[in-house]
């Protein structure tokens, strides 16, 4: 009989590690999009909506983000858009953002929305069809 253990270990990655692999991470959202939903937030990126209601939805630019830099242990990039605000489809009350390849169905992460101190950053989460929606995202690795 097999005993296999998993061992949980912090590891501490070096900022060029850390660095390559935030890339890696943010190409595949080149001209992807970022849905904002409202409902239940899903346990993860890999669970199927399950009545939620998309609100607003932005896309990325083909370049997703810009240069990655060193930031107080994190190694960070910012988002770009391809409009300073987009139109929303619905009314409601954000809860989180979906964000999407290109091809508009392969999940690449589930964020927290707010108006400060979350993942994804937006003007308000009450969500309105006649008022514009702004975005604002940092995406961060830890390194040591």
């Amino acid at each position: 009989m097999a005993v296999f253990y998993c061992l949980e270990i912090l590891m501490k990655t070096a900022q060029n590690t850390a660095s390559v692999g935030l890339a890696a991470k943010l190409a595949l959202l080149n001209s992807g999009t970022a849905v904002v939903y409202s409902g239940t937030q899903p346990t993860n990126p890999d669970t199927a909506l399950s009545g939620n209601t998309a609100l607003v939805t932005g896309t990325f630019s083909a370049s997703a983000f810009g240069s990655i830099t060193l930031n107080s242990g994190f190694m960070q990039a910012t988002a770009s858009f391809t409009a300073a605000s987009y139109t929303p489809a619905a009314n409601g009350t954000a809860t989180f953002a979906r964000l999407f390849k290109s091809d508009g169905t392969t999940v690449v992460a589930d964020l927290t929305v707010g108006t400060s101190g979350t993942d994804f950053i937006i003007g308000s989460t009450t969500i309105n069809t006649g008022v514009q929606v702004s975005f604002s995202l940092v995406l961060k690795d830890p390194c040591d």
